[in-house]
């Protein structure tokens, strides 16, 4: 039996123009100039013409004017959650220390004279926070959550980025859009 050998014709003769590749660069920078008239256009009717930033095509975000809409499930910063009382919930169980995987969460637990445990310290190390939630999931009073804080999470010094007890607390209304979340969430604590 014999084998037949089908020679393809690849096309690698260019033309001297196509060789130049002024083709390819008159086509990008069409395509440069058409995005340009977009923003221009778009920057026009938002400023000169007043029609607002609703009218935008441009996904342009003019920071720091204009501040990002942050979504609930965005996990900025560990923070600790306080309540209504300013007492922080967490009752030093050390699940979310367990839970970490860079071990940047470190517990020393206390008892109160009425026998409830807390946190004596409760230091995290942003340094090498790897912004997970596991922490967050562990927790089985929602005493951690992860916060939209994003700003100033980066320093030149890294001592400015271990966070002790009283610089990670918040009230329940500041993490309140969060809570709403881990409560909405299909992986409900109250499955298990």
């Amino acid at each position: 039996m014999a084998i037949k050998i089908k020679k393809i014709e690849k096309g690698d003769g260019l033309t001297l123009w196509e060789k130049s590749y002024l083709p390819e660069i008159i086509r990008g920078l069409g395509i440069t100039l058409s995005h340009f008239a977009t923003n221009m256009k778009s920057l026009v009717d938002e400023f000169a013409l007043g029609k607002g930033r609703d009218s935008r095509t441009i996904m342009t975000l003019y920071y720091p004017e204009e501040q990002p809409v942050i979504p609930p499930a965005y996990r900025g910063r560990p923070v600790l959650v306080s309540d209504k009382n300013g007492v922080e919930k967490c009752v030093a169980c050390g699940l979310c220390e367990a839970a970490c995987p860079p071990a940047c969460i470190h517990i020393l637990g206390g008892e109160r004279d009425n026998g409830d445990r807390f946190p004596r310290s409760y230091v995290l190390d942003g340094s090498r926070c790897i912004f997970c939630g596991l922490c967050e999931e562990a927790c089985p009073k929602e005493a951690i959550v992860m916060s939209d804080e994003w700003r100033n999470l980066c320093q030149y010094d890294r001592t400015k980025m271990i966070y002790e007890k009283e610089t990670l607390l918040r009230s329940e209304a500041q993490v309140q859009k969060r809570l709403d979340f881990i409560r909405s969430n299909s992986f409900s604590r109250d499955r298990y």
